[in-house]
């Protein structure tokens, strides 16, 4: 028979299928083995990929965090007059009283519509209707109508018949036969066309194109509004904002940057020339028209620091007129500050020696006290949470460094990982449960694993020797292990009595030293001279010197315990579970993956081998059965 034929029919009573898989078995199992191992590797490749990913998160956003002066040496800055000037300190500012005086307050570019509401050209037709309907205050009746082509006509239309694409509309103005005068135009005309600009340098093409409002004749038709204007405005990126109240019914623009180089700048485009469809719109004259019916006026501050509405600058009623712009800009502040004046503060705000300073009322000769101290709560509640975080990285190396591999029995390797053949007879909740076990134990007692726990439980138990202060270790300002795995608890108490003590021991703790890696190449390579250091250019964390005992306790762990950890898994098994990254760990999984597809080839081989073998076999005993009957056979 062919080696995939059917065998047993000779008569000779073997089982060739048995016998081959009997035959494979010690093959077979030779292959599962080297299998599992390489699993194996992939697990723990993953695993050690997942705490470099912990390492990662917790040096570059946890770690740098806890660097920072603001937050381990937090300030609290209060005020006698909350109606004139409040203020924030950072952790730069020094405990101490300074005393301010508002001279001057800044403003913003500002313009918004004044009166009762906004005027339309549909305001006459409610009015005719009312007087019309009886009306007897007919003369006060207005439109609420927010629709641009109501503030601009008395109605609009699109044209049939033979004069498609066009439209009609109608103005407040009457012709000589008392008719109200109709004009007729192409839907794709330019209706309303105006820049907007939020200083006075000139702008680029690019920009022009950018912040110019264009709408067409078509666009009022189809019901262009006045929140559609001001959405347009606040799309182009720049400073200027724009909204309209329904409420109030009134419209306004606004510079978020205060100060004297930002504004509010509108240029409108030229007027149209001549009516009808031949004319050409160029969009100035019925953009004048609209902005002057919105009835603007720039919000200015008075002497008192009040703001008062005023006229925008040209014709008082009308100051918009086509191929002309209208621009107003904000202003300055002033403030003195322990004596010394300073101007041309913007936003009302202004830091000073780590104050921040927020103005909010004018008054000559008055002056407020802003006392600066320290902010205990802020500081505890860095330190808490810098324990809390360090805890989480610590105890999840521990479990990791701990856990043994799961056993029943107390026999080790009871759940290894499961051959293609196991997992085809399982449920996924049980092959789920099995890798979950057959994963435990994979990184118990593992060298680089132990080195960082060490790594990092010298950083924090270490005194640091930089600070000249009886409080110059973390167990002097509290944060002691309650265990011998190093899980770190806060003494709230002390660390109060700390702060009382020394406020600045916390930060000196924490981040002295800091600045040491900020040096230039040059001064690093001098400070190496006569040590066993070797500097390369190109890496400014390179630096490991015997200052370590005077560096903070957060620097320890940012350029020393967990930089050298990610170093270490880096180099032996990579930033991620991607195999072929040529670390030692990939190069070993992938030379396993290579025995794999070898092993396989050879089983293959051995299994056709086999099959060869009992088909021969098969054919001896069919030969003999053969000759057995020519012999005896008459005889029977």
């Amino acid at each position: 028979m062919g080696v995939n034929g059917i065998y047993g029919l000779s008569g000779s009573g073997l089982d060739v299928e048995s016998l081959v898989k009997v035959g494979m078995m010690s093959k077979q199992s030779e292959y599962d083995k080297l299998y599992q191992k390489t699993v194996k590797q992939q697990w723990t490749k993953e695993a050690l990929a997942d705490i470099y990913s912990d390492l990662t998160t917790f040096k570059y956003t946890t770690l740098s965090g806890f660097k920072s002066q603001s937050k381990l040496n937090a300030m609290a800055a209060t005020t006698t007059d909350s109606t004139a000037v409040t203020a924030t300190a950072n952790g730069a500012a020094i405990a101490m009283n300074h005393k301010v005086e508002v001279t001057g307050l800044s403003s913003n570019a500002y313009w918004m519509s004044d009166g009762n509401h906004i005027t339309r050209a549909a305001d006459q037709v409610a009015k005719e209707q009312a007087q019309a309907a009886g009306d007897p205050d007919w003369e006060s009746a207005t439109s609420s109508s927010i629709k641009l082509a109501d503030n601009l006509f008395r109605e609009i239309h699109i044209n049939t018949g033979s004069n498609p694409e066009t439209y009609t509309y109608t103005t407040n103005e009457k012709d000589a036969e008392g008719h109200y005068k109709m004009y007729t135009v192409k839907g794709d005309d330019i209706a309303i066309s105006f820049t907007v600009a939020d200083s006075n340098v000139a702008l680029t093409e690019d920009e022009k194109k950018k912040q110019t409002i264009t709408y067409t004749f078509r666009d009022l038709a189809n019901g262009k509004t006045y929140n559609d204007i001001a959405a347009d405005v606040n799309a182009m990126g720049t400073n200027v904002k724009a909204s309209y109240d329904s409420v109030t019914d009134s419209f306004t623009f606004y510079n978020s940057i205060s100060g004297s180089d930002s504004g509010i700048n509108l240029t409108l485009a030229a007027a149209d020339e001549g009516t009808g469809e031949e004319a050409k719109h160029n969009g100035g004259t019925f953009a004048a028209k609209l902005l002057n019916n919105f009835n603007l006026k720039q919000s200015v501050l008075d002497d008192k620091g009040s703001p008062t509405l005023k006229p925008l600058p040209g014709d008082e009623k009308n100051p918009f007129v086509a191929g002309e712009g209208v621009e107003t800009y904000g202003t300055e502040g002033s403030v003195k500050i322990d004596g010394k004046e300073y101007k041309n503060v913007k936003d009302n705000r202004i830091t000073v020696s780590g104050v921040t300073y927020n103005l909010l009322n004018a008054e000559k000769d008055k002056v407020t006290t802003i006392s600066v101290s320290q902010d205990t709560s802020a500081i505890i509640d860095t330190v808490k949470s810098f324990v809390e975080e360090y805890n989480k990285v610590l105890d999840k190396l521990q479990e990791k460094y701990s856990t043994k591999t799961w056993s029943t029995d107390d026999l080790d390797n009871d759940y290894e990982p499961l051959t293609k053949t196991q997992q085809a007879g399982m449920t996924s909740d049980q092959i789920e449960s099995w890798n979950e076990k057959a994963k435990s134990g994979l990184l118990y007692h593992n060298s680089m694993i132990r080195d960082l726990i060490n790594d990092m439980r010298d950083a924090i138990s270490t005194r640091v020797d930089s600070v000249n202060s009886e409080y110059n270790s973390a167990s002097a300002i509290g944060i002691t292990s309650s265990n011998n795995k190093g899980h770190l608890t806060l003494d709230e108490d002390k660390l109060k009595k700390a702060l009382a003590a020394d406020p600045d021991c916390v930060y000196q703790i924490f981040a002295n030293d800091q600045d040491s890696y900020t040096d230039t190449v040059a001064e690093k390579q001098q400070a190496a001279k006569g040590t066993n250091q070797t500097v390369n250019p190109n890496n400014y964390n390179y630096l490991k010197t015997g200052d370590y005992n005077a560096r903070g306790i957060v620097n320890r762990l940012y350029y020393n315990a967990v930089t050298d950890g990610m170093d270490t898994l880096a180099k032996y098994s990579g930033t991620s579970a991607d195999v072929n990254d040529e670390t030692t760990l990939g190069k070993a999984i992938v030379s396993l993956q290579s025995r794999l597809d070898t092993l396989k080839t050879r089983l293959s081989d051995y299994q056709t081998m086999l099959f060869k073998k009992y088909d021969a076999m098969e054919r001896a005993i069919a030969n003999q059965n053969a000759l057995f009957g020519a012999i005896f056979g008459g005889n029977s």
